[in-house]
């Protein structure tokens, strides 16, 4: 007897970005775990611009499609819903970002040292920053796992959606 464990075939790894879906890519909010249990959403660039792995995106406003993504133009003043991780996503095309994993985040250039297990926000254009206390902004969206100076990347935990 067969094992099927009922999930979706994927012909595509999570590095996956094409600019022209075909009947064997992923569906528009399909899930993708990679080998290590990162969990990965296929999302579409609503964008003006690239986004570049280690940057985190937001809904895009006005757009008919809940899986239409963007860079936040709000320094910590919005929610990421997914980290690009793996592969940049070009303007118009489809792509894997992670929700839920460790990865790698770019820090804001005016961040400052964030220290190893300090908290991170969604900062501007993308970036990240350490978490304010005194801003009243959202929840912390990530753990930093080694100390970051201000416009490097490093690796952090994060849990989006």
């Amino acid at each position: 007897m067969s094992y099927n464990n009922g999930l979706p075939i994927s012909f595509r790894g999570v590095s996956f970005v094409t600019a022209t879906r075909i009947s064997k890519d992923p569906q528009i909010g399909n899930e993708l775990f990679d080998s290590e249990g990162n969990k990965h959403v296929f999302m579409y660039n609503a964008c003006n611009s690239e986004i570049y792995p280690g940057y985190g995106v937001v809904p895009q406003s006005g757009v008919s499609t809940a899986y239409s993504m963007t860079l936040s133009s709000a320094t910590s003043a919005d929610l990421a819903v997914g980290v690009v991780k793996h592969a940049t996503i070009p303007t118009a095309s489809y792509g894997f970002v992670m929700v839920k994993g460790i990865t790698p985040v770019e820090m804001i250039a005016t961040s400052g040292t964030i220290a190893s297990n300090g908290l991170i926000e969604l900062g501007g254009n993308g970036t990240w920053a350490p978490r304010s206390n005194t801003t009243g902004n959202g929840p912390a969206q990530g753990k930093v796992l080694e100390a970051i100076v201000s416009g490097a990347s490093g690796s952090a935990f994060v849990s989006l959606f």
